[in-house]
């Protein structure tokens, strides 16, 4: 049976892809990719559409964009059993996500699946460029200098506890990446203004693609931002 690949796309920008991954893309018989909604449009697949040739099988795997557990352990496991049942019958099989594999992605959860529903399956898995990566390159925001520490977390649940993250982060020589920002940016503007962190934090979206749109912090006006959106956060710079 063949081994199942299971790679990271970068975050839009198809020349962001690795060789790795154009790779197997070109070497495989299957092409597989996420879609919030039966029937829809795949991300991932519009990310790599140059190197999906007509050739190619593709399986779009639905992956509902819910809170329910159950219903995620579920699609996972369907998710788990159809790419079973395509290297079964001998076919080379990539599975296509968006950004880095490993970080608050679909693959972590199917690659977790595989392994517990099918433990003799071979995986592989490619790292791809994370959103934020490609936000500092562009920005030309250093992410960490030599001893300081980079923290990746989702925007927390409240002014206080992201206070708290920036605190301790002051104190640690702690570079903070926040993901996910969504309608928090209304209570997350004003916090980063009162601890004068506006203009040495940039903010982005839709980074790679056509609209993508990456500005100092201080240049964004109030109000919700896509819930896939994001900021770099420096509070010093070296020898300061």
């Amino acid at each position: 049976m063949n081994c199942l690949i299971i790679t990271g796309l970068g975050p839009g920008d198809p020349s962001l892809l690795t060789l790795a991954a154009v790779s197997a893309i070109q070497d495989s018989t299957v092409v597989s990719y996420p879609v919030a909604k039966e029937g829809g449009e795949s991300i991932a697949e519009k990310i790599a559409s140059r190197w999906i040739t007509e050739d190619k099988k593709r399986l779009p795997l639905y992956f509902p964009m819910v809170i329910d557990q159950k219903v995620w352990k579920s699609a996972w496991r369907s998710a788990a059993n159809k790419l079973m049942k395509m290297l079964e019958m001998g076919e080379k099989v990539v599975f296509i996500a968006q950004g880095d594999i490993s970080l608050f992605s679909t693959g972590s959860y199917l690659a977790m699946e595989l392994k517990e529903s099918y433990p003799k399956c071979l995986v592989k898995l490619i790292p791809g460029v994370t959103s934020f990566s490609a936000t500092a390159a562009k920005s030309k925001f250093p992410l960490a200098f030599q001893e300081e520490q980079l923290l990746v977390a989702p925007v927390p649940e409240s002014s206080f506890k992201l206070r708290s993250i920036l605190f301790e982060s002051e104190s640690m020589k702690r570079v903070v990446v926040l993901l996910k920002l969504g309608n928090k940016w209304k209570w997350v503007k004003p916090l980063l203004q009162e601890l004068n962190l506006l203009d040495s934090s940039i903010f982005a979206e839709r980074v790679g693609f056509s609209d993508e749109h990456i500005v100092k912090a201080s240049d964004l006006p109030s109000g919700d931002k896509p819930y896939f959106s994001l900021l770099l956060i420096r509070q010093r710079w070296p020898l300061e």
